[in-house]
This record gives structure tokens, sequence and C-alpha cells, in this order.
């Protein structure tokens, strides 16, 4: 799931600004988030900010500066901007979702669910949707609510039933429930739209191990357990190191 799209998303939507120092000043942040020289392109904003006039021009100036904030870990402060630009445009889906992420990595989670709530009520379809039921499912899984994480990312799959990284979340939260078999579910619809996904191939080999019985797992002379084990390995071969536990107690033996 792509959380910052909205970047691009409005760079057209710039050509209100209206005086020729603001729109220099607008176009030279752009710039400088591009090349994710934030501190400069705050800079540009605040000029475009103190010499524009218009109110769609100071909208988009408050929304980037407000990304500019964020691209310095300035979350509070950028939270501030996302405000005034609101106040400008009230029915603008994507400042309010900006907003709440912005609160989401402020740890500020009762007012980012406020705002992704409310961007449901404006869209319920779209990518601004889709945005929002991931932030909700992911502050659901922050605060271990595994199973209404798992809700929101079933709302997402509705909409987007070939985003890889959804699959891989609900089957974390899925394992998170002790939920074996449904995580594997959704590790093995990871794979599929994602063939080389390293944490999905991890996860779903711990889980397939969850479920061989007890017994199997303590005999002395277990070989190798060839399903999980096969997953573990590519997992590793492909750089994951958490999985060398599982291995060294269950895939020594394995060919």
């Amino acid at each position: 799931m792509k959380t910052m799209f909205l970047f691009m998303a409005v760079l057209a939507a710039t050509s209100g600004i209206g005086q020729e120092a603001a729109q220099a000043a607008f176009s030279a942040g752009v710039a400088h988030l591009k090349a994710k020289e934030f501190k400069d392109a705050e800079n540009s904003f605040k000029t475009a900010l103190e010499v524009g006039e218009t109110e769609q021009g100071l909208k988009m100036a408050n929304v980037y500066m407000g990304f500019a904030l964020n691209g310095q870990g300035k979350h509070s402060e950028a939270i501030t901007f996302f405000t005034e630009a609101i106040r400008i445009d009230p029915m603008d889906p994507k400042t309010y979702l900006d907003r709440g992420a912005a609160y989401a990595r402020s740890r500020k989670n009762a007012d980012a669910i406020k705002d992704f709530q409310y961007v449901l009520t404006l869209d319920s379809i779209s990518d601004q949707a889709q945005a929002a039921y991931y932030w909700l499912g992911r502050i659901a899984d922050a605060e271990r609510d595994h199973e209404l994480a798992i809700e929101y990312y079933t709302k997402l799959l509705q909409l987007a039933p070939t985003d890889f990284e959804v699959y891989y979340l609900r089957g974390t939260a899925k394992s998170n429930l002790m939920d074996s078999e449904g995580a594997i579910e959704d590790f093995d619809m990871a794979l599929k739209y994602k063939p080389d996904y390293m944490e999905a191939l991890a996860n779903r080999g711990v889980c397939k191990i969850n479920l061989v019985p007890m017994s199997t797992k303590q005999d002395k002379d277990l070989d190798c357990l060839d399903d999980p084990c096969e997953d573990l390995l590519k997992a590793k071969a492909m750089g994951d190191t958490s999985v060398e536990d599982m291995i060294y107690l269950y895939c020594k033996k394995c060919k």
C-alpha cells in the first residue's frame, strides 16, 4: 500500500499561486522535496506562504510545508500547517489523510482515527478511502486490536484485491491471534502477487511450524520439516536473519 501517493497527486494543482515570487518559491520547494532536501524545502514554502495571496496557493503551500516538516520528523509542526490547509478547504480528503498520517506518526492515534474516519465519509472507494483503511488498520495493529485491524484490511482488500502488502499485514494480524491457517492463506496471496516477498516467506514458514504437532517437533530423530523449512531457508537466503533460530531447531538436517 503506497501511503505517500498524495505528494505527486497534487503537483498539478500548484498553478493557483498568483504572484510570480510565490510561484517561484513554491516551485523551488517542490524541487527540494523531490531531492529530499527538506530544510531547504521548508524555507522555500515559508517564502511562498509569506508572499502568496490566493486561497488555493496558500492551501497548497501549507500542505507542502507539512510535507517538508514531515520529512524532517517534525510531525507535530506539520499538523499545524495541514490544519490551516483544511481551514481553507475543508472538503479535500487528501489533506485530512496527510494530517491523519502526521497524527499517527506523532502517536496521537485518537486524532488520527477521527481524520481517517472522516475521509471515509467523503470518499469510500477511491485511493483516499484505501489510504484511510490502511492507516486505520495499522493503528489498530499498533494498539494490539488485531481483530479490528483485520476488519480494516479486509475492507481495503475489497477495493484493492491485488495489494500484496495488505495481505501480508492481515496475515500478520491473524498470526498474532494464533490463527495460523488463516495467516498462511494471506501469506499465500501476498506471495502470489509478490513472489520474492521475504517477510511473507518467513512468516508463512513460522506459521507452518506452528501447525506441526508438538510431538513431531520434539522428536529427537526429526530430520527436516520440509514444507516450512523451504520457506524459512528461502527467506534466509534473501537476507532475513530473524529465521535463524527456527532453522537451527527444525531445518538443520534439510538438504
